[in-house]
């Protein structure tokens, strides 16, 4: 499949230098119309339009490969292979909304998070031909530092996009020196602070990055061109911040983006080989502090709970100034993180009876479980100042509520009664409200159905998921319905409840929120859902666990769809 790779890859990469081009013209949606551009497939100057219909154009071809990059890669990954054809797919309907409905510029950003996160399940789904001879020089901790430096530059991936998009770099193009700029950027409250903040970190990332590639290159060698392109991109960073500090052209703005992104790249390659290699080697990540402290606060929970954030934040009527919307999400995955670390605390005596989770740093004996006790008080206690800061206290009232309710009440409950699952799907509920009140300091509309829609879908989400993990449940004595409850009770119960987040996901359309494009939309995925959950009642004791399975499963491709035509189809 590399055939399909390549082109894929290197077109995802063309396709993000194109977008910075408009960005930087900020000229996006100059096109008044989809899918040609004033009448034309691709005009024939190097003018705005040109660049909007390239994109258009690389967009689509991007997106062709990745319907044949799922098929091809399905045999070896199954549904790991769908996550690039799922990104593409949120992509388009970004792009669609932002088309329609002119929508606030802070999607670009997510543009940019999303193409990010595509390339890297790219990488993620790509054949290797793993090389024996490494195992016995393997060091795991070559991925703590690698990932660390990568995660580092995402951030100012991030960071830089949104001081871009918030116009604080206007001024200084083409019109001052670099440092002139940053002492007329100190003057802007916040907002500066930002931009000297992403300056400074810029200064210790390219000058750090050195030393990171040249470590690698040393103990790398299998890897070693991936890690010189690292560092020629960071000699380069330095050159141009050089000639920067002279003249910052847009010229010079898209080398940085470029260069930037193929440290991206280069860091990509290794973060995911020094991953997968280790888990081929060893058949699981080799522990290591910064490893376990990560697991600590589950990462794959936090983003849920941004990305469910996110559609509050998009559905309100409501502005918010751009950069204290993203302190305000970064705040409350603070206090979500802090959550999850207190709850390994609490549950650390438990986590040893369960397969799945004995292997935590807690119950492992790894981490002391002060260290989560710590982390997790420190990360709620600055998460839920931030936003009284930056957001409301209706939104840092409910972050806080959140945390304490999942510990302290149904966090206890659930070793006593299989109904404490109705009780944790109110703080499950309650980040995509947190995103309403975030911009409007009220609960009201869309942000209570939010709310509604996330209770709903836990219920037959988690009763699927206890059936099929019953075992591990009992051995840790959770109640859940799978223990309390008859196989009939469960099926019957995931059935209705199918059945009433189908009906109740057309209420934006019975009460004139959205239209007939949504209705048809809504109405179809909540069929097959439902539809999926009569199928149970045909499988006995035998099937049924493989079943309950696949509706756990579907369920999770469910909600994105669901939330995501509520944001698109208005």
């Amino acid at each position: 499949m590399n055939f399909i790779f390549w082109p894929l890859y290197l077109g995802t990469v063309v396709l993000l230098i194109v977008g910075a081009q408009l960005q930087v013209l900020k000229t996006g949606l100059v096109c008044p119309d989809w899918p040609l551009c004033f009448g034309e497939f691709l005009p024939l100057y190097m003018t705005p339009a040109f660049y909007e219909s390239l994109h258009r154009f690389l967009a689509g071809i991007v997106g062709i490969l990745s319907i044949v990059w799922a098929i091809g890669r399905w045999k070896e990954f199954r549904y790991k292979s769908l996550l690039p054809l799922f990104l593409i797919i949120l992509q388009s309907l970004l792009g669609l909304a932002t088309f329609m409905y002119k929508l606030p510029t802070v999607t670009t950003i997510l543009h940019l998070v999303f193409s990010l996160l595509f390339l890297s399940t790219l990488e993620g789904t790509h054949h290797l031909n793993f090389d024996e001879s490494l195992k016995e020089k393997w060091n795991p901790k070559l991925k703590d530092v690698v990932s660390f430096f990568f995660f580092f530059l995402i951030f100012q991936f991030i960071l830089g996009g949104i001081l871009r998009k918030s116009s604080l770099l206007a001024s200084c193009e083409e019109s001052m020196q670099f440092w002139q700029c940053w002492q007329e950027q100190s003057k802007i409250p916040l907002a500066g602070s930002l931009s000297l903040i992403h300056r400074t970190l810029g200064i210790f990332t390219t000058i750090s990055g050195m030393f990171v590639f040249i470590h690698l290159i040393k103990r790398l060698p299998k890897w070693k061109t991936a890690a010189v392109v690292g560092l020629v991109c960071m000699l380069a960073q330095i050159w141009l911040g050089i000639k920067m500090g002279r003249s910052s052209s847009r010229e010079m703005i898209i080398w940085h983006f470029s260069f930037a992104l193929l440290s991206f790249c280069s860091l990509l390659f290794l973060v995911v080989r020094l991953r997968r290699y280790e888990t081929y080697f060893f058949g699981k990540p080799v522990p290591t502090y910064l490893n376990d402290l990560m697991d600590l606060f589950k990462p794959k929970l936090t983003i849920l709970v941004v990305v469910t954030l996110l559609v509050g934040v998009f559905v309100a009527p409501l502005t918010m100034n751009l950069i204290y919307l993203v302190l305000s999400l970064i705040a409350i995955w603070l206090q979500a993180a802090g959550s999850l670390s207190l709850n390994c605390y609490l549950e650390r005596d438990i986590d040893k009876h369960m397969e799945r989770t004995k292997d935590r740093p807690l119950p492992a004996g790894r981490l002391a479980p002060s260290v989560a006790w710590n982390w997790g008080w420190g990360l709620i206690i600055v998460g839920t100042i931030i936003l009284l800061l930056c957001a409301n206290v209706l939104t840092a009232s409910l972050g806080l509520f959140s945390a304490i309710s999942y510990l302290y009440v149904y966090t206890p409950l659930k070793m006593k009664s299989p109904y404490a699952l109705y009780v944790g799907a109110v703080p499950g509920a309650l980040p995509t409200l947190m995103g309403w009140t975030l911009m409007t300091n009220s609960v009201s509309g869309l942000g209570i159905y939010l709310f509604g829609i996330l209770f709903l879908w836990q219920i037959p989400h988690f009763m699927a998921i206890s059936y099929y993990r019953k075992s591990d449940y009992s051995n840790a004595q959770i109640l859940t319905f799978a223990q309390t409850h008859s196989k009939s009770f469960l099926q019957v119960n995931i059935l209705l409840y199918s059945l009433m987040i189908l009906l109740y996901g057309l209420l934006p359309y019975v009460w004139g929120w959205r239209g007939e494009g949504y209705l048809y939309t809504s109405l179809t995925v909540g069929v097959i859902l439902s539809f999926w959950a009569m199928v149970g009642f045909k499988k006995d004791d035998s099937e049924m666990s493989k079943w309950a399975r696949s509706y756990f499963f579907l369920t999770i491709f469910y909600l994105p769809i669901q939330l995501g035509i509520l944001l698109v189809l208005r």
